[in-house]
């Protein structure tokens, strides 16, 4: 199948450029006129069109070698397919100790920093920091002061 589509791309590519150099030789005679410079430039972007679809071909191509119709390529792409979602389904372990500081946000003056351990720090600019254990405790004592 891939060996259809790279040479259906080279020849749909070909047939492209050829025409558009046709269409660019027949406007050539009547450039002066309107019909000669719409041919023209028609016929060139018929050309650039076949350009393009031709690097298409030689990506289609390429990509037949570094593939090829190996079938432990399929498997060895699928294996590490498989190796990336498992390492995405485990969560990473947190080290012990000290959390770790995982994201910052400032909103005005004061900053919002974001534990490891689920805590939530305040830094306002006179220096002053309050610790709530859970962004859900820090927004039942905003409710709470408003």
């Amino acid at each position: 199948m891939r060996r259809i589509s790279r040479w259906g791309l080279r020849a749909l590519g070909l047939t492209m450029a050829g025409s558009g150099v046709v269409a660019m030789l027949c406007g050539w005679d009547t450039i002066q006129l309107e019909r000669g410079w719409s041919l023209f430039i028609g016929g060139a972007a018929i050309l650039a069109g076949g350009a393009i679809v031709l690097a298409l071909g030689q990506v289609v191509a390429r990509l037949d070698e570094l593939l090829g119709d190996r079938p432990h390529a399929d498997v060895a792409s699928q294996t590490i397919v498989q190796a990336a979602t498992s390492a995405a389904a485990e969560p990473a372990p947190i080290p012990s100790g000290e959390p770790l500081e995982i994201d910052s946000y400032r909103a005005g003056d004061v900053t919002y920093v974001m534990y490891s351990d689920g805590a939530v720090e305040v830094r306002r600019p006179t220096g002053e920091a309050e610790r709530y254990a859970s962004l859900a405790e820090l927004r039942e004592r905003a409710a709470a002061r408003v």
